[in-house]
């Protein structure tokens, strides 16, 4: 396998890809033509295709045209596309993966990982619409009086826009609602297009028609504005900011008078992810699980760890375990076996690094603090311990490979354990690490509001082989749970039919119909 994704890797360098806007199934190479350089080497590795208005507004009216008849494919018909799209990825892995490793600069691992989801979440969700499909409701009432539901789509068009850090969740944006029968218009970043490209083509090769997913890279101000223009606007399903976020919902709202139903607004947005460690903690399972999380991906996941709290009573023999960890990591060119992190995706994610960096010159640097640009973006792994519970460090939302970690007195654990909890605005993801059931059951109580995924004795990334519903609250998100049978039912408008059999002498059938 090795030497074949080696193979993989190779044609990606040697090949510039071709990455077009496809309208109505249809390729369009317009003139405004982005280069995606690797993050690691500032290789050339793709040339990616923007929609201008004009291509924006065609894969409007295309994703409409297309609405009428997708709606009304039975559900069957539509798992069978997923599954049959599931095996044909999986087929193609080893491309995928090299072009995850070359595109994002993830490691071997990582790229492999991110796949794996990517399969679970297609075949787990065409399993979740099997279920919501069986749905059946018993009313009160007269025995003539026959019920049915169905899973009707949104009137309207829906929207994905997906953020570069994973190319299971590009994919999980645009194709949920694309499964409850709803057409799409996909709008990648840059560094994910290239990635989220071979899967469209896996999945026009299981079947899905043309102009169900229109596949739009383009400016993103250019590509919000012309689809809240929109009449037929029904809905946007993103990975943002939150201040992103905002502005969505603010120039949704200033336009809703125009639309024809009422757009619904899904959003995940990164957080400021903790792990919470009491003094009964086993110190190795912590060391392990929070350098995977810090540093896993160079720290730019969603969810990676951005804020530590530690008590005093084993921060001594925790630190000297993490510094030695963090400083065996091998950083540079992923397609090596032996790195264990890449680069950072771009660089203005570097420049954001050095700056936040340069802020804490002044503070404990136990290890990592360096930037070099030489060849690529690459941040060295960097762990500060912050001596005042109020730093900004602990609450302001950041993006690479760098950890704060406060270390509490052991008579301050619940002033602690109410700092984590009410500290960030956001509230994503979390974990506590303790072996005590009854400090795990309080800590459980105590932040319950403060993170929307909690894990026990498990990094705040959550197992990556599994299909974890994931989501956040406060401003992480509007918490809609994506990779559960919850998250479809949200890109459905469902059909209560009731009717009424004055014959009951005749035999009545069930009008199954979507």
């Amino acid at each position: 396998e090795k030497l074949l994704l080696g193979h993989a890797i190779l044609a990606a360098q040697r090949r510039t890809m071709e990455v077009p806007t496809v309208v109505g199934g249809e390729n369009v190479y317009t003139k405004d033509h982005q280069r995606l350089c690797c993050p690691h080497n500032r290789q050339v590795v793709a040339q990616v295709f923007f929609a201008n208005r004009v291509q924006i507004e065609n894969a409007i009216t295309s994703a409409l045209a297309a609405q009428g008849s997708w709606s009304l494919v039975p559900s069957t018909e539509r798992q069978a596309i997923w599954r049959r799209a599931a095996d044909i990825i999986e087929s193609d892995g080893l491309r995928i993966r090299a072009s995850l490793m070359t595109t994002l600069s993830k490691t071997a691992d990582e790229a492999a990982h991110d796949i794996q989801r990517l399969l679970s979440a297609l075949r787990a969700n065409a399993d979740y619409l099997e279920h919501l499909s069986d749905l059946r409701f018993e009313i009160q009432g007269d025995l003539n009086v026959f019920p049915s539901f169905h899973l009707r789509p949104i009137d309207g068009f829906v929207v994905a826009m997906a953020p570069f850090e994973s190319i299971a969740l590009s994919v999980s944006l645009a194709l949920c609602p694309a499964l409850m029968g709803n057409t799409v218009l996909w709008n990648p970043a840059l560094e994910i297009a290239p990635a989220s490209y071979l899967i469209l083509k896996a999945f026009e090769q299981a079947g899905l028609p043309a102009g169900v997913l229109n596949f739009v890279p383009s400016n993103r101000q250019l590509f919000l504005n012309t689809v809240t223009d929109a009449v037929h606007f029904a809905g946007i399903n993103m990975h943002a900011p939150a201040a992103e976020y905002v502005y969505i919902h603010k120039m949704v709202s200033d336009k809703m008078e125009r639309y024809i139903c009422f757009p619904r607004i899904v959003a995940e947005c990164p957080g400021q992810n903790f792990h919470f460690v009491h003094s009964s903690a086993n110190v190795d399972a912590v060391c392990e699980a929070t350098v995977k999380a810090a540093f896993g991906f160079a720290g730019q996941y969603s969810n990676s760890l951005s804020r530590m709290y530690v008590s005093s009573s084993i921060w001594l023999q925790l630190r000297d375990k993490l510094v030695a960890a963090t400083k065996e990591l091998h950083i540079g060119d992923p397609v090596y076996s032996t790195t264990d992190m890449g680069a950072l995706i771009n660089t203005d994610a570097f420049r954001k690094m050095q700056q936040l960096l340069a802020r804490t010159k002044k503070s404990d640097i136990l290890c990592g603090g360096i930037c070099d640009d030489s060849i690529g973006s690459f941040v060295q792994p960097t762990i500060v311990q912050v001596n005042d519970p109020l730093d900004p460090l602990l609450c302001e939302p950041f993006c690479g490979p760098f950890l704060p970690i406060f270390v509490y007195t052991e008579d301050a654990f619940v002033a602690a354990l109410k700092l984590a909890a009410n500290q960030s605005r956001y509230a994503l993801s979390g974990s506590i690490f303790a072996t005590r059931d009854e400090v795990i059951l309080h800590c459980l109580n105590q932040l319950r509001m403060s993170a929307s995924n909690l894990y026990v004795n498990e990094a705040c990334t959550g197992n990556h082989m599994g299909l974890t519903p994931f989501g956040g609250n406060r401003l992480s998100g509007t918490n809609d749970k994506s990779g559960s049978a919850y998250f479809l039912m949200r890109w459905c408008s469902p059909l209560l039919v009731e009717e009424t059999v004055q014959d009951m002498g005749r035999p009545y059938f069930s009008r199954q119909f979507l």
